[in-house]
């Protein structure tokens, strides 16, 4: 009995299934302002630079600045605060260059009605943060990026 069971599921579970959402509905055309597309783009960005060690978070702030946020995961903040900080700074500026360089890219290829305005020394800046010491403490930032340079917050 039980085997006979299993092949029925076994059966139904590779005949194709239908879809749910019709092929109409998704092929209906959407307007989208400029702004959301661009946000929608930078989010998108920001997701395929993050690893495991850090997460970027990438958008538009209120004053249509491109902002970022760089999450620094607890391992590699130890390893930045046992490299000292002149190795930290470059490996900072090194993310955040990175990061600033790819936005440019994505507004140069993808959005050619912006990117003659784009100034990335005032239209781009970021934080990078660390989980805090305890479990509920806010995060802390260690430094700020704007005009094409690091602030920091942190003392190694």
């Amino acid at each position: 009995m039980n085997s006979a069971l299993l092949a029925v599921f076994l059966l139904s579970a590779s005949a194709a299934a239908m879809a749910d959402l019709p092929e109409q509905a998704l092929a209906q055309p959407r307007e989208i302002s400029e702004r959301s597309w661009l946000n929608l783009h930078l989010q998108v960005l920001g997701h395929g630079l993050s690893y495991p060690a850090y997460r970027v978070s990438v958008g538009l702030t209120d004053s249509n600045r491109v902002s970022f946020e760089f999450w620094i995961s607890t391992p590699m903040a130890q390893h930045l605060t046992e490299a000292g900080r002149e190795e930290s700074e470059r490996i900072l500026a090194y993310h955040a260059d990175g990061i600033q360089k790819r936005v440019g890219d994505l507004l140069h290829r993808e959005f050619p009605a912006l990117w003659p305005n784009y100034d990335a020394e005032r239209d781009f800046k970021g934080e990078f943060l660390t989980p805090g010491a305890e479990l509920d403490d806010p995060p802390e930032r260690w430094a700020r990026w704007q005009k094409n340079g690091l602030q920091w917050s942190w003392s190694p």
